[in-house]
């Protein structure tokens, strides 16, 4: 790819004027081959000229940065997305990143940011996915979109129509070829799996390479999955609760939610609660809590630019000192170590 080609959408015209003006696009081999003022002009400009990268405001009315980023996921999944914010709002930058946002810019940080360093992220990032390649044509977006969106999250394991709309999305997505697509969808899930039953050995089930052998792999965990939560001797009813307390937990990683509203939420009371959680999972509820903070800090340590005291405090921990141990004794790193180590491969 010897040319970036850029889209800049922002409802402001004097912010899409001031973008055009203040980066040196040309450094980075960028061309900025239009403007739109929505989210929907956005799409209208991409069906009719090839799009690279696209640099979206995140609160635009109509339409906003957030949800044009995840059509652009679905239908133009080649275009990588940069989000404009007016402000560090962690919880819209993790909900972009999470949709398939590459990197984002405070628009009222631009003279204070290290503009050289973002930018040749950015474009690394664009060329890096060109030269790997969109999802093929083989593999279609709604097949992978199908596969992704059944394995978000446990309820596959205890849920029937759950487990067989993931099944059945793993058969279609791979009667549609694209081996290598599929085989990162699964191993996306996997981890965020992983992340939610740490204690579960999951070593002993690795993914399987063959697309076709998928499906039975599945089977298999899942029946090793559901014998391991039914070791607790809690009926069907409790063990999907948690199941469901343990995905809310891990969508919000810095929500800073108690123990009393995730058991109101799943309707058991505090106590029973407490002792359910432990049982099924091998955890205390604060073991998890500060297991799946440290998760949000790896990526909030990759993909934002805030000091270490900062990131402990968004991910619930109000003592750095602690939250560095914490961090160390999950990782083998200090924060800042791991910041250091793996900043570059994002």
């Amino acid at each position: 790819m010897d040319t970036i080609r850029a889209l800049i959408v922002d409802d402001e015209s004097l912010v899409r004027k001031g973008l055009r003006l203040t980066i040196p696009w040309q450094d980075y081999g960028i061309e900025i081959v239009g403007e739109a003022g929505t989210g929907e002009k956005a799409l209208d400009f991409i069906r009719g000229e090839p799009v690279d990268l696209l640099l979206a405001d995140i609160t635009m009315p109509g339409m906003s940065g957030l949800e044009l980023t995840k059509r652009l996921r679905q239908e133009y999944p080649g275009i990588r997305v940069v989000i404009l914010t007016c402000h560090q709002d962690f919880d819209y930058i993790q909900e972009a990143l999470r949709l398939g946002a590459i990197d984002y810019i405070v628009k009222t940080q631009l003279e204070d940011m290290d503009l050289n360093a973002a930018m040749e992220r950015i474009c690394k990032a664009v060329r890096e996915h060109a030269r790997a390649g969109a999802p093929s044509s083989a593999l279609s977006v709604e097949a992978l979109r199908g596969v992704e969106e059944a394995g978000a999250g446990l309820m596959w394991i205890a849920d029937e129509a759950r487990y067989a709309a993931l099944a059945e999305a793993l058969r279609a997505a791979g009667g549609d070829g694209g081996a290598s697509e599929l085989g990162r969808a699964m191993a996306q899930a996997v981890e965020g799996w992983r992340i939610r039953l740490p204690m579960f050995a999951w070593n002993e089930h690795p993914q399987p390479e063959a697309v076709p052998a998928l499906p039975t792999w599945l089977e298999r965990l899942r029946e090793a999955i559901l014998r391991w939560l039914r070791r607790s001797q809690y009926s069907e009813d409790v063990i999907l609760a948690i199941l469901k307390a343990v995905d809310r937990i891990a969508e919000r990683p810095g929500s800073h939610e108690r123990q009393g509203e995730i058991s109101q939420s799943v309707n058991l009371s505090k106590s029973y609660f407490s002792t359910c959680f432990r049982d099924i999972t091998r955890m205390t509820f604060t073991q998890f809590l500060q297991h799946n903070s440290v998760y949000a800090a790896r990526d909030m340590l990759l993909q934002t630019n805030y000091p270490v005291y900062i990131v402990a405090e968004k991910c619930g921990f109000s003592d750095q000192r602690y939250f560095s141990k914490m961090f160390k004794e999950q990782t083998g790193l200090l924060p800042s170590e791991y910041r250091q180590q793996f900043a570059e491969r994002v």
